[in-house]
């Protein structure tokens, strides 16, 4: 890409522009793509986000994928040579706060394109990475800060704006247990759709949230997020993974992630939830076993002091699942704990 990229630098015209089109989701393919643009003496001045596939598609099928392209504008960095921005500043100087704000811009223009969670990350991403070419060469201190520190920075922001989204801006990142934090955003972003590992992997960075494979009976304490093995066939029946269901929230499935569905978590870990993510398939479950009363009682046992955490958790549940079974259930839920509560939802 670096030759190419060279190439079209020498013939392109001083005021010419250099459109791209890229339609990929990979943190390193941007990676790749902007440090050659970068190093080869181009910045970036636009990035706009364009639906170039089918959401249907048969490709995309159960996946959780991208289904817009990119257009890249570029011109020509100056050849003089430029000093060194710096990540951090006084007074909002900064460009990690530069990237913060182009991220939140961005968001609020992407609103009225109706793009899928997926495709406003990777939209966002152009919006960091405009912002770091256009000040490259950029130093924390002594360090180089490259395409995917920019990305981590722009992950955060998009992270914070799904949550913020789709609870109403009822509950922040901040006010919740980390592997319900890190559930709530992924499921606000894949549903129950798998995702490649690498994915989650980046927006854990973002919210300073690990990804860690544990073994059943595992304590949420620290910031986390646990993740046990599923098998090809469903589920894993080993001693690491609890032969009645799973106790982390993630799946992981060779390179893919998934959300597990409350039916699939172990019994025991429900009974004594450690997070919020808990207590909401906790009460689904309850509500499932013996309707209303139960789910009420789970409640009242375990959330006693979070109940508004779990109406809102319980909201977008109801609201995300749609018209499927599960969704009327919760709506039937909902609105029973509503009436009895008092509730304003």
């Amino acid at each position: 890409m670096g030759d190419i990229f060279s190439e079209c630098r020498r013939v392109l015209r001083d005021d010419g522009i250099l459109t791209l089109m890229f339609t990929h989701k990979s943190q390193d393919a941007w990676e790749s793509l902007t440090r050659s643009l970068i190093e080869h003496g181009w910045k970036i001045t636009a990035t706009v986000p364009v639906e170039s596939e089918s959401s249907v598609d048969i490709h995309h099928k159960e996946m959780a994928a991208a289904v817009s392209s990119i257009f890249i504008s570029c011109r020509k960095r100056r050849s003089d040579s430029q000093e060194p921005a710096a990540w951090t500043g006084f007074g909002g100087t900064g460009v990690a706060q530069q990237i913060r704000d182009a991220v939140r811009e961005g968001l609020e223009e992407f609103a009225s394109l109706d793009l899928n969670p997926v495709d406003e990350m990777v939209a966002s991403y152009g919006r960091a990475l405009r912002v770091l070419s256009v000040n490259w060469p950029v130093m924390d201190g002594d360090q180089e800060v490259g395409p995917v520190r920019a990305m981590n920075e722009a992950s955060r922001v998009v992270a914070e704006y799904q949550i913020h989204r789709i609870t109403g801006g009822r509950l922040k990142v901040a006010e919740l247990a980390p592997e319900t934090a890190m559930a709530l955003t992924l499921f606000g972003i894949y549903g129950f759709s798998r995702f490649p590992f690498d994915e989650a992997l980046n927006l854990s960075k973002s919210l300073n949230i690990s990804l860690d494979t544990k073994p059943g009976g595992y304590e949420a304490k620290g910031r986390f997020i646990g993740i046990n093995n599923e098998a090809a066939g469903g589920r894993r029946r080993t001693a690491r993974t609890e032969e009645s269901g799973f106790f982390a929230p993630l799946l992981r499935k060779g390179s893919k992630l998934r959300l597990a569905l409350p039916e699939e978590r172990d019994p025991r870990r429900l009974e004594h939830p450690q997070t919020e993510w808990d207590v909401l398939h906790g009460v689904l479950i309850a509500y499932e076993k013996g309707a209303e009363p139960v789910a009420r009682d789970y409640l009242e046992r375990f959330a006693s002091e979070k109940k508004e955490t779990i109406m809102a958790l319980l909201e977008v549940w109801a609201r995300e699942m749609g018209d499927d079974p599960d969704g009327r259930k919760a709506r039937a839920l909902l609105f029973g704990l509503e009436n009895e509560s008092g509730h304003g939802i």
